[in-house]
């Protein structure tokens, strides 16, 4: 029988997001609600929920549920949600960090569900993680608090009987690029920001990982315009005061160069663990994210830490957040790399 423990005084945070495909500009979200068809692409059975609030636990095959978990001390926000499969573990780990252009929804997203289903089905652990917004705490402020999330994992892994050596942290869009840039500055204590503060968040404990999976991440924030001109979209402003990527960084992006630089995960390649595993997909039909944001990723990447740990594929014609990333098909492609030795 599954179990679910929640977390007093928590619930209040909940049921306020709402879905925002993908990173377009603040103006562009306010007041436009996305369709079906324009949220995932080719569908999918979340689509239809896609503004309601999110309160409900993902539906898995978990044994137990730990709701609203805190992992550090400074906000509300700042919370998880954890998924045991059957079985006595150590069980290795997804640790999933949602989407929303680093201003909405929340550890419950709906898109992500399938993967969390997926894992526990085949005896991995889940630990969901929200994060501040950029409305509340700006650059590094969410990627701090996806760190301190991996310091939570790691510092509490026999209490939820978890493999602190075998944690892969897996996002969407928005939390694709917190995962990435998690996954490959574990080092780098700058960007820990304020998330050190208190010894309940585990300052000291490690937040590396053992791989990282990308689905469509905006990952090079300078370049989204001119990435996005060179596919034949003309137009986009994301290096305005405006747009989502602007508000995470707390200025224009196109305002600073080497103050949006900052946000990048190259200005930190010397600290790049040598052993990381990558899987970077995207999508060619993406008008949210130019997919060539993950191409060049894998590319440079790749000569870092070398072609066999890094996988990149495109799938043709897929729009932000479509259906066809999480297909049991290409999740067991994914799963596949993240096992293979």
């Amino acid at each position: 029988m599954k179990k679910t423990h929640v977390a007093i005084g928590m619930t209040a945070l909940l049921g306020t997001a709402i879905l925002i495909s993908g990173c377009a500009s603040t103006k562009e979200a306010a007041g436009t609600k996305p369709s079906a068809e324009g949220a995932t692409g080719t569908g999918g059975a979340w689509a239809n929920d896609a503004m309601k609030p999110v309160t409900e636990l993902f539906k898995t095959e978990a044994a137990e549920v730990f709701e609203n978990v805190k992992y550090a001390s400074q906000s509300e926000s700042q919370v998880c949600d954890i998924y045991i499969p059957s079985g006595k573990g150590s069980f290795p780990v997804i640790a999933l960090v949602h989407g929303g252009g680093f201003a909405f929804q929340n550890q419950k997203m709906k898109v992500i569900e399938p993967v969390a289903q997926y894992a526990v089905a085949h005896g991995y652990a889940v630990v969901s993680i929200d994060y501040r917004k950029s409305s509340e705490a700006q650059f590094p402020g969410a990627l701090s608090d996806v760190k301190a999330a991996i310091r939570f994992i790691r510092a509490n892994a026999d209490r939820y009987k978890l493999n602190a050596n075998d944690i892969t942290i897996w996002g969407e869009s928005a939390g694709a690029y917190l995962a990435v840039m998690t996954a490959l500055t574990p080092t780098v204590t700058e960007l820990n920001g304020d998330v050190v503060a208190e010894a309940t968040d585990n300052a000291g404990v490690s937040s590396a990982v053992k791989a990282a999976v990308d689905f469509y991440g905006p990952i090079e924030f300078y370049t989204m315009d001119s990435e996005f001109a060179a596919l034949g979209k003309e137009g986009t402003k994301y290096s305005g005061e405006n747009s989502f990527e602007s508000k995470y960084l707390g200025q224009a992006v196109g305002a600073n160069k080497a103050e949006t630089y900052r946000t990048y995960w190259e200005s930190y390649k010397n600290t790049i663990p040598s052993n990381i595993k990558v899987w970077i997909q995207a999508g060619t039909g993406d008008l949210s994210v130019p997919y060539t944001q993950s191409k060049n990723l894998a590319q440079r990447l790749s000569s870092i830490i070398g072609n066999e740990k890094v996988h990149f594929s495109t799938i043709e014609g897929a729009k932000h957040m479509d259906s066809a990333f999480y297909t049991d098909e290409n999740l067991a492609q994914v799963f596949a790399f993240l096992s293979a030795k």
